[in-house]
């Protein structure tokens, strides 16, 4: 009885239009109104506590480093670095959107970053060259979602920190999904511009000089930067150097020096507007935490989630047979909430019934952040969609074909992840013993 209001009363206010922090807050302030031993203190202790730990403290600071890594024009390199890839495949030009997702990703770790980056300059050119409005808007958010699981990711950070599982380990594991979600979707793309006559690129449509040769060796050039980046991080996190917070000071320090003494930006108001856009993002999502913390501890304290953790485990599910349940509640869960809020009031909240089921928590990292994200896609929270939508100067209803395929490509993903767990665990063992 206590769940249903306490969801009621949540999806209650998300219908009201309320910001999903204070929906989340109103929702579990029934023991402060009800019970006299609760008090208010004790809930502030509660979110106050939320705060405390150390993994945490990656999330503004990789915030940070994707908004310094802008000042060094590294928007420019990576497309550059993904069209000398993949030359001229046929359509080529959405190739290098999805390609320029990956290197994005593995740099930023922020999906609405990305299609705020890379849409700007290739949803334009994508039109240009022949795609439909709503197949560059799709493509592009579509491809984003790459970003929240190729390390470093925002994503994994919380899930780490929420079932306390080993970041590495999460970081280690996201890469191979991550490529196969790109692969999968360049599949489509090349059947897509197949079919549809799209014809080759030039250089103006990128931004390059007319008659400007693409050439390997400064494509590698471009690509000692963000390369060098990944691997001090990963590299770094992966030999025990040290862990995954530490790896993201130090990734903020590198950026800092490349930008001030080789890129030569030199701007100090650039500079606090970027580390001013971090710290409003980064406050957004730990309000979203303390507010979290609150809800779980809530549900907690009536024992809420009893009668759902006993049917689960009464059936005897097998891990395969979890993982899909879970999928299916992500997925649905992340049309209507912002990914994090999702996570931080349901991870806590299952992790008892992963351990009873012996579920493999970085499994089920993976299988939730990429079920998650998904929702960035997909109506109606759909927000990479629907930025991607107006840099097109489209809808999303009328991109709904694509998204529907789109989608129906990412789930396939994520199924071959849970019927072959292998593929998510073969780093982190093989890397990490």
């Amino acid at each position: 009885m206590i769940l249903l209001t306490i969801v009621s009363i949540f999806l209650i206010c998300l219908f009201l239009g309320v910001p999903v922090v204070f929906s989340i807050i109103i929702a579990s302030s029934i023991p402060l109104l009800l019970e006299p031993l609760v008090s208010l203190t004790q809930a502030s202790s509660i979110m106050i506590q939320s705060f405390s730990s150390f993994t945490l403290l990656a999330i503004p600071l990789f915030i940070l480093c994707g908004a310094l890594m802008n000042l060094t024009g590294v928007t420019d390199d990576l497309i550059y670095i993904s069209k000398a890839l993949v030359g001229k495949v046929k359509g080529s030009l959405a190739h290098m959107n999805i390609t320029t997702s990956i290197f994005f990703g593995a740099i930023s770790g922020s999906s609405v970053a990305d299609v705020a980056s890379m849409g700007r300059l290739l949803i334009p050119a994508m039109v240009k060259a022949g795609y439909s409005r709503e197949f560059a808007a799709t493509v592009t958010a579509a491809s984003s979602t790459i970003g929240s699981i190729i390390p470093p990711s925002i994503l994994l950070i919380v899930y780490g920190a929420l079932a306390q599982t080993s970041v590495a380990a999460l970081f280690m594991a996201g890469i191979i999904p991550g490529i196969l979600i790109g692969l999968t979707q360049m599949v489509y793309a090349y059947f897509y511009a197949a079919k549809n006559k799209v014809g080759e690129i030039d250089n103006k449509l990128i931004g390059l000089e007319e008659g400007e040769e693409l050439s390997k060796t400064v494509a590698l050039q471009k690509s000692i930067f963000p390369i060098s980046l990944f691997m001090v991080v990963i590299g770094g996190i992966m030999g025990g150097i040290f862990t995954a917070t530490e790896a993201a000071a130090i990734a903020v320090i590198y950026v800092l020096f490349v930008a001030f003494f080789i890129k030569k930006q030199r701007n100090w108001k650039k500079y606090y507007d970027v580390t001013k856009r971090a710290t409003i993002d980064s406050a957004t999502i730990y309000i979203l935490i303390a507010a979290a913390a609150l809800l779980s501890w809530v549900l907690s304290y009536y024992q809420a989630m009893d009668p759902v953790i006993q049917v689960l485990l009464e059936n005897d599910f097998s891990p395969t047979v979890f993982l899909l349940i879970l999928t299916l509640l992500y997925v649905i869960l992340g049309t209507f909430m912002e990914p994090n809020s999702a996570m931080l009031i349901f991870v806590p909240l299952l992790l008892p019934v992963m351990n009873a089921l012996g579920v493999d928590p970085v499994v089920a990292g993976i299988v939730t952040v990429m079920a998650i994200r998904l929702g960035t896609v997909t109506p109606p929270y759909g927000l990479s969609s629907l930025l991607a939508s107006k840099i097109a100067g489209t809808n999303v209803i009328k991109m709904m074909k694509h998204i529907l395929i789109f989608v129906f490509i990412y789930l396939i993903s994520i199924l071959v992840i849970i019927f072959f767990p292998g593929i998510v665990t073969f780093l982190p063992n093989l890397l990490m013993n």
